[in-house]
């Protein structure tokens, strides 16, 4: 009788072994970045090239773990990867953007300034770099503390908006700096001058007929403090969902995490955040909890309508298109589909968003994700990144329905849904812009890609 040994796959290292150490250092670090920059600069007073050098912390990590990466690969310590649809629409999406960096000013005869360019080139596509160093690190897909990490600075950041909600006044936030920060060291006073403390005019939005205060936690910002809840809640929700046992704690945090978001008062995150728990509920059979979430949802709702004045209207209005915040998303996407029409090779790096707004220039396209690539990269820019979503979200999908390990599989549904949330989010807001999102889900994403080839 003959045998046949079946080559089994290698195990997946510890992530200790790698470089899982630098996701570890941006989980912790990048929700703090902006609160540390703004102490620095507005209350602390220090000139704005050193704060900038300091700033710089993030993307000089980047390079340095692509120099670690390439160098491995080039010494043969890295494995032999097929190329996958992914990386071709990653590498294709920053490649453009560096052709567009060198020529767009001629192409086009605008007079782009370098600076602006060299920042566009950062807000667009520096990020998805991680993409490859995800790739070469797949001991984090079999790994649990990147989900708790994740979980834990979710925690921390909720239970600081909720505390800023009950003790902090915006002349508190003045104090720390945050005016300055965003009219002088980011060039935004353009939107900050509908209210008299200088902050960000997004840090209030009107409930009904009265103006509300949203928390921004240590983001300054309630979109920005929002939306890495796409990544941070289905991760709170996964552990919920996969715990074998003493699952109090998973509550506890899933319970904190909700508060959080919905102090930041934003429609379409709290939205979405909502669809990707009832999405793995019903992925992992969990009818209960996804019955029992949406009678709470309707509780809640319903309670609110009758304590909270003016939130009735709220919802009616958010559901009907008539809010402010849905009739400015209508004229930003008639002007961006306007734009593309008229422009369907774009108008180079740095020219849509906010990214433009601090060079003096119009922000078009500054509600919307997708219209940013298409007013900065064209057709194809935009065409680029939405294969890439694509790619992550069936490489999501396959290491979720084949992974070789449980662990790989609750990853591999983390990386679909979160996916799955960026691209229906990023129609209403630039949430690429936000560094915690974009560097975390970039370096998941192509970590999700990696092991969705293995199999058990």
């Amino acid at each position: 009788m003959t045998s046949i040994a079946v080559p089994r796959p290698a195990p997946i290292p510890a992530a200790r072994t790698g470089l899982g150490w630098a996701l570890m250092v941006f989980i912790w670090l990048l929700p703090f970045h902006i609160l540390t920059m703004a102490v620095l600069f507005g209350a602390f007073g220090l000139p704005a090239p050193v704060v900038r050098a300091i700033a710089a912390w993030k993307e000089a990590l980047v390079a340095a773990l692509v120099a670690l990466t390439v160098a491995r690969a080039f010494t043969g310590h890295g494995p032999r990867l097929p190329v996958r649809a992914a990386d071709l629409a990653v590498a294709g999406l920053g490649l453009l953007a560096l052709v567009y960096l060198i020529g767009a000013g001629v192409w086009f005869g605008g007079d782009l300034r370098l600076g602006a360019q060299a920042l566009g080139l950062r807000d667009a596509v520096f990020f998805t770099l991680l993409y490859f160093v995800g790739r070469a690190t797949p001991e984090i897909a079999g790994d649990p503390r990147y989900f708790r990490a994740l979980i834990a600075i979710g925690v921390v950041t909720s239970v600081i908006a909720i505390l800023e909600r009950l003790l902090v006044t915006p002349e508190m936030l003045v104090l720390l700096g945050a005016a300055q920060y965003v009219q002088v060291f980011l060039g935004l006073a353009v939107t900050t001058v509908h209210n008299a403390y200088g902050l960000p005019d997004s840090y209030w939005t009107i409930l009904g007929d009265q103006w509300v205060q949203r928390a921004g936690s240590t983001y300054l910002s309630s979109q920005g403090f929002a939306v890495p809840f796409i990544i941070i809640l289905p991760a709170a929700t996964l552990a919920l969902f996969t715990a074998e046992r003493k699952r109090g704690w998973a509550w506890a945090a899933c319970a904190v995490l909700w508060a959080g978001l919905l102090l930041t008062v934003t429609r379409m995150t709290t939205l979405v955040c909502a669809l990707q728990v009832l999405l793995l509920a019903a992925l992992y059979r969990r009818w209960g909890a996804a019955v029992g979430g949406a009678v709470l949802i309707t509780l809640g709702a319903a309670v609110a309508a009758l304590v909270v004045p003016g939130f009735a209207t709220f919802v009616w209005q958010s559901l009907t298109w008539e809010s402010v915040s849905s009739a400015s998303h209508l004229e930003d996407w008639t002007e961006g589909t306007a734009h593309l029409l008229e422009h369907p090779l774009g108008v180079g790096l740095g020219t849509g968003g906010l990214t433009a707004a601090r060079f003096g220039l119009p922000p078009i396209a500054a509600d919307s994700q997708y219209f940013k690539y298409s007013v900065e990269l064209g057709v194809l820019g935009l065409g680029l990144y939405v294969a890439a979503l694509a790619g992550f979200l069936v490489a999501g999908a396959r290491a979720f329905r084949s992974g070789r390990t449980g662990s790989v599989r609750t990853y591999g549904a983390l990386v679909a849904v979160a996916t799955l949330g960026i691209a229906l989010n990023g129609a209403t807001t630039i949430l690429l812009s936000n560094p915690f999102l974009a560097y975390a889900f970039f370096w998941l994403a192509g970590t999700a890609v990696r092991v969705s080839d293995e199999r058990p």
